[in-house]
């Protein structure tokens, strides 16, 4: 019943494959479009959500600068801030980076899963079409690792009580 042969081919049955793996992959493009959403929330009130007594981050122009005068009476300069950053311009890219990694190792782990499930499928709908096509009963055989293994046997147990062992 079991069958030691390598699979070169991952798109077996490619609807549902597809299928599959858009299914995975809109859980990634959900979270994606939550994460922006939040984070334009918070871009349209940052300072609302700060802890108190924490800091704003600016960008620093380096060549303009502004004159301090400390307690002591001493005139320092600094760098003057350019434009204040909110959650959003800081994170926007990262989360869209990391959800476009994440896509893509979503897809290919979906291909490989769903290769597993779909194998079998095939075999299934392949001999049964054969089966009914030439009146010639013989096992369905899948690899070890496949999916829906307690299927494939109940299918090859009522082809045995149906035709008869073959030994094909």
């Amino acid at each position: 019943m079991k069958e030691k042969t390598i699979r070169w081919r991952y798109y077996i049955d490619k609807p549902f494959q597809n299928q599959f793996m858009i299914r995975f992959s809109l859980i990634i493009l959900i979270v994606l479009f939550v994460s922006l959403a939040i984070l334009w929330f918070l871009r349209e009130n940052p300072y609302a959500f700060l802890v108190e007594q924490g800091g704003l981050l600016f960008s620093m122009d380096t060549n303009k600068t502004l004159q301090c005068v400390q307690e002591n009476g001493e005139t320092i300069e600094i760098p003057r801030p350019n434009r204040p950053y909110n959650a959003f311009d800081l994170y926007w890219k990262p989360i869209l980076f990391i959800s476009v990694v994440d896509l893509i190792i979503i897809i290919v782990f979906s291909l490989f899963y769903s290769h597993s499930m779909a194998g079998p499928i095939y075999n299934i709908k392949r001999t049964l079409k054969e089966i009914m096509e030439t009146g010639q009963y013989r096992e369905i055989k899948v690899r070890k690792n496949d999916q829906f293994q307690d299927l494939v046997e109940s299918i090859n147990e009522f082809i045995k009580y149906k035709g008869g062992k073959n030994e094909n």
